[in-house]
């Protein structure tokens, strides 16, 4: 059994024009990359190919590639990857990510410190649109106790556990978006307050963006585990849209703005 499992759904279609203003395949190469150059190599990378175009080709290095027959979405692959998963610690890692080379590394040593917790969390290291970087900080549960919180304080990546953890809580309810969220607020009541949408009492907006699946799995650890936060940023995210310089004549002021679909803007 390898040490870590490390689980991507991916997604992309190079015949699809949205390929040029959000470059799926090419944030994928460099998610390989990161992957690749972990210095632990104790780990099988599981990799859930939700259809891709083209499929996900034989990726040298510990990679196991499940091809879903269908397009599946983002609940189905993570799913399908984790129960292919066989390590005796689990981590995500988003295609359009990356890993620090030393992601693995780190956390392995924040385990060997700390036998007396299965579950650990981080922050994420952010490279905004024009190639400024700034850290994410998330949620201390240290701090925050068994109190409830809201979306947006955790992120793929930010965390991992032993996978006794995942048999305990188990995988994701496969179901459409608004019933994800609808059977969540069922299971815990006391998060509907951070869901209501304003001015519409009764209203809820999903759990994240746009599943919240990282919410909804950590949520659920943390009602059982005691979680270990580990003050650092090992895991790197990027704008969607690429990178630009400020004095590029293609750079938009607007960061949240997609570029527009040009050939030479990728």
């Amino acid at each position: 059994m390898a040490k870590f499992s490390i689980i991507t759904p991916v997604t992309y279609d190079l015949d699809n024009g949205e390929e040029l203003r959000m470059p799926r395949y090419k944030m994928f190469q460099r998610c390989i990359t990161s992957v690749q150059s972990q210095t632990i190599k104790d780990f099988v990378w599981v990799i859930a190919d939700d259809m891709c175009n083209p499929p996900v080709e034989k990726i040298p290095g510990n990679a196991t590639i499940i091809r879903l027959p269908e397009k599946s979405g983002r609940i189905i692959a993570t799913n399908r990857a984790l129960e292919a998963a066989e390590g005796e610690w689990i981590c995500f890692l988003d295609a359009d990510d990356e890993y620090s080379s030393i992601y693995l590394e780190a956390i392995n040593d924040a385990i060997r410190l700390n036998p007396e917790y299965k579950v650990f969390n981080m922050n994420h290291l952010i490279y905004d649109y024009n190639y400024k970087t700034w850290i994410r900080k998330f949620i201390n549960m240290a701090v925050q106790g068994k109190r409830p919180f809201p979306s947006g304080v955790i992120g793929t990546g930010s965390y991992f556990f032993h996978r006794s953890v995942l048999e305990d809580v188990g995988l994701f309810p496969e179901m459409g978006l608004w019933e994800f969220s609808g059977d969540f607020f069922e299971k815990y009541p006391e998060t509907k307050v951070f869901f209501e949408v304003k001015g519409e009492p009764g209203q809820y907006n999903s759990l994240g963006n746009p599943w919240g699946t990282d919410y909804h799995l950590f949520y659920r650890i943390t009602r059982k585990y005691d979680c270990k936060y580990l003050d650092t940023a090992l895991y790197y995210v990027h704008s969607r849209w690429g990178h630009k310089w400020n004095e590029d004549p293609e750079y938009i002021i607007d960061p949240g703005k997609a570029p527009e679909v040009n050939p030479n803007n990728i």
